[in-house]
């Protein structure tokens, strides 16, 4: 669907026009490809069966048709299935495949598929606006086929029926209407700057950002921790968007804290003028009450239309201050009966500004939710992506399939209660014993063309021989039409996918490259910004997003105030790879606290590669010094929470223990210029497992230190850089850093640092550190 607001022209599909509802769409359970391919297998025998009885009949006509009504113009394209001439008449015929029992009673049939009435009503309506039409008689007709026995039920149009046409095109007025309004307030809004004073390097960043727009469709915006990279950008994209360039921005994060500053920004710079929904996934949603009770899938969608119309709910009404919170939505689902889930969805259409997850956009599983809002045209969007460092590991997570031999058992189970054939069941049976002999280790060759062979077979019995999808639970679909996912990746070429199995009774297709995926994701959005403090080195990332120069451009951002701002020593006391660490965890925990005695009225923030690594430490540090108070980052906890966590440590602990590459290290903002002293203890490099062993074999490059580099060190110091970047987060703010292991005092280590990390400081005794902490920031 394309709007034209301000000509008041829409331009959309007959599809669309039929299936628009001031209510939000409901998740169906996935069929994967299924419902498309037995759709057209049942479409070319109707087409023979209708040649054969009307040889002048005619297949997927195409239609276009200008309707004026209202005050808006409508440009509807379509193709009509069957169009039947006969001496007195002209029948639209729309052919439709469905899973319940024919015959039924039309009126059951009309309940059960509105959206069909409706669209063979529009294809009639459309015909009778066209002029070559004037003189024929015409009438149309639904043609249902059950698709397990082959049943055909023609149904003619009522009169009734055919005002469908109108009634859909007055049902999209308010919408329209809304998005219009929509515009004028784009035009007249004040866009409140993201800064009162600009800090050094800022103007030429917003400078660099316009040029850049202009002259590449994705920019690579790369500015340190602090610089002001958020502001900058919403700044930059609220200013583009009132200009007409876009109608709409999508910000996206790969971790949900970055979205908690973007909401607090964006909010302070357009007030209530703008809407905007953060997007959160349905887990966060739950609710329990007497009047819903949240499942975690597409069950909770059962009754919605109902539930919305009896609680008379309309969209654009439930947002305040500019937007549907999601403490608003919780407590309007328990007490309306709509799953919150659904009310925060049903906003998206009529907010300028959607805030989510990476996966929203790049995961295939989760494109739907921002795919399929009415009026979403991507080609009219300015997609940011922050923390963009993370997307290329976060695009091969969601292209990655993995299977459990006893989840498939259950599912099993399922569908062959919800009427599975045999020969489907018996596949999947096989399937499971194949997965239960593997060797929990890569894939050989034999294994892989087996599990593909067999996985294709599972395949075609989904697309032939279907179930009852209505009456199945919705895991056991989701597993059922994973199968295929699974057979897709097997055929992959072994530089693009590994082939493993990391456990008994677990097969996994890992992604090793998802470059190709990425930028098929980018490549329908009219803008693109990409931002990160760390994207560096730009080549690589370059590659790893499947971006080129000619279709990319750099935007950098300088801070002049952060030069200085580290003192930087590399402790080379200890050792702090795996099969060593334990052997220092004394002396790391009696580092811990001579940091913290060098630190008196402000704790110490110390970075460990992993939970094991800060819980061993801890229990040293208890024993050798039980009056220092730790707090150490908790698992699993939502986004409150994990405020709540750093706001009392910062109060009540000596020292913070965090991981590197979680939220704690990544997205939280509140330790700039609250922790003055750090310690990362160790480099933190990916686990050596099948998965890096087959990135450094894909490696393009022959030499093993590049391959060691890119694909264990460059990871590991971008997740440094991102811990030490939110220390120093504005002009006056300074750090100690203790960069603890011998490892970085190597070249390969060393030269991965940022400019601002670089020291010749190296401590080898208990004597060098306390005199580097004497000497203070120096």
């Amino acid at each position: 669907m394309q709007i034209d607001a301000l000509n008041r022209t829409v331009r959309l599909s007959v599809r669309e026009l039929a299936t628009f509802r001031n209510v939000p769409a409901t998740e169906a359970p996935s069929t994967g490809p299924w419902r498309a391919s037995v759709g057209q297998q049942w479409h070319l025998i109707a087409e023979e069966q209708t040649q054969q009885q009307n040889p002048e009949a005619e297949f997927e006509h195409s239609i276009k048709a200008t309707i004026q009504h209202r005050d808006w113009m409508f440009k509807v394209q379509g193709r009509i299935d069957q169009l039947l001439p006969s001496t007195d008449k002209l029948t639209v015929r729309e052919v439709k495949t469905i899973t319940s029992a024919l015959p039924a009673a039309a009126d059951e049939l009309y309940d059960r598929y509105p959206d069909y009435f409706a669209q063979v009503a529009i294809y009639l309506g459309l015909l009778r606006a066209l002029p070559e039409h004037n003189s024929n008689t015409l009438t149309a007709e639904l043609q249902f086929i059950g698709i397990t026995d082959g049943c055909v039920q023609n149904v003619p149009l009522t009169e009734n029926e055919e005002s469908l046409y109108t009634q859909q095109l007055d049902a999209l007025i308010p919408f329209l209407n809304d998005r219009r309004d929509a515009r004028l307030r784009l035009d007249a809004i004040e866009i409140k700057p993201a800064f009162e004073t600009l800090r050094d390097g800022q103007a030429a960043l917003f400078t660099k950002l316009e040029d850049s727009s202009l002259k590449a469709q994705t920019v690579l915006l790369e500015a340190p921790t602090g610089f002001g990279k958020t502001g900058i950008v919403l700044e930059h994209a609220l200013h583009q968007m009132k200009s007409g360039l876009y109608e709409r921005c999508i910000y996206l994060t790969s971790k949900s804290t970055g979205q908690l500053q973007t909401t607090e920004q964006l909010q302070a710079m357009i007030g209530e003028e703008l809407r905007f929904i953060q997007m959160r996934n349905r887990s966060e949603h739950r609710i329990d009450s007497p009047a819903h009770r949240c499942t975690g899938d597409s069950n909770c969608d059962k009754g919605l239309a109902q539930f919305w119309f009896e609680a008379d709910i309309h969209a654009p009404e439930l947002f305040q201050n500019g937007t549907l919170t999601l403490q608003r939505a919780k407590a309007m689902g328990e007490q309306s009966g709509v799953c919150p889930y659904a009310l925060t969805r049903g906003c998206l259409p009529f907010a300028e500004f959607w805030i989510g997850d990476a996966n929203y956009v790049f995961a295939p599983g989760s494109q739907g939710v921002f795919n399929s809002p009415y009026g979403f045209d991507p080609a009219k969007t300015l997609l940011i992506i922050d923390e963009a460092h993370n997307l290329p590991d976060r695009a091969a997570d969601a292209l990655s399939v993995e299977l459990a031999s006893g989840d498939l058992v259950f599912a099993l189970e399922e569908l062959n209660h919800a009427g599975a054939t045999r020969k489907l069941i018996n596949t999947g049976n096989e399937l499971v014993r194949c997965i239960d002999n593997l060797d929990t280790r890569p894939l050989k060759a034999d294994a892989i063309y087996e599990l593909l062979d067999l996985c294709e077979e599972f395949e075609q019995q989904l697309i032939h021989d279907p179930f009852n999808y209505e009456v199945a639970a919705p895991f056991a679909i989701e597993i059922a039409w994973r199968i295929p996912d699974l057979a897709k990746n097997l055929a992959e070429p072994a530089e693009k996918f590994l082939h493993w199995c990391p456990q008994s009774g677990l097969l996994r297709t890992t992604c090793l490259d998802a470059s190709v995926w990425i930028a098929k994701c980018l490549k329908p959005f009219g803008g693109s910004i990409l931002m990160s403090a760390t994207l560096t080195p730009l080549d690589r990332f370059r590659a790893s997003c499947g971006l080129s120069k000619e279709n990319s451009i750099t935007a950098p951002g300088h801070a002049t105030w952060r030069d200085d701002a580290y003192s930087v020593a590399i402790d080379c006391r200890v050792d702090t790879r795996l099969k060593q660490r334990d052997r220092h965890y004394e002396t790391t925990a009696q580092t811990v606290a001579a940091l913290c005695g060098n630190s008196a009225g402000t704790p110490i923030a110390v970075f460990f590669a992993s939970y094991q690594y800060a819980e061993n430490v801890r229990a040293y540090l208890e024993a050798l010094e039980p009056g220092i108070r730790i707090g150490l980052q908790p698992r699993g906890v939502d986004l409150a929470e994990q405020a709540e966590f750093i706001e009392q440590g910062l109060l009540m602990s000596d020292a913070l223990f965090l991981i590197l590459g979680s939220s704690y290290a990544e997205g939280v903002d509140q330790l700039g210029g609250k922790v003055h002293t750090a310690m990362v203890v160790g480099p933190a490099l990916p686990e050596v497992n099948a998965v890096q062993d087959a990135k450094m074999e894909a490696h393009p490059s022959f030499s093993r230190d590049e391959n060691f580099r890119d694909v264990y060190i460059i990871p590991a110091m971008r997740r440094i850089h991102q811990a030490l970047g939110r220390l120093v987060r504005a002009p006056g703010q300074s750090a100690r850093i203790l960069l603890h292991g011998k490892r970085y005092a190597h070249d390969a280590y060393r030269n991965q640092l940022a400019p601002e990390y670089q020291t010749d400081i190296e401590i080898h005794s208990k004597a060098d550190l306390l005199d580097w902490l004497s000497k203070g920031w120096t």
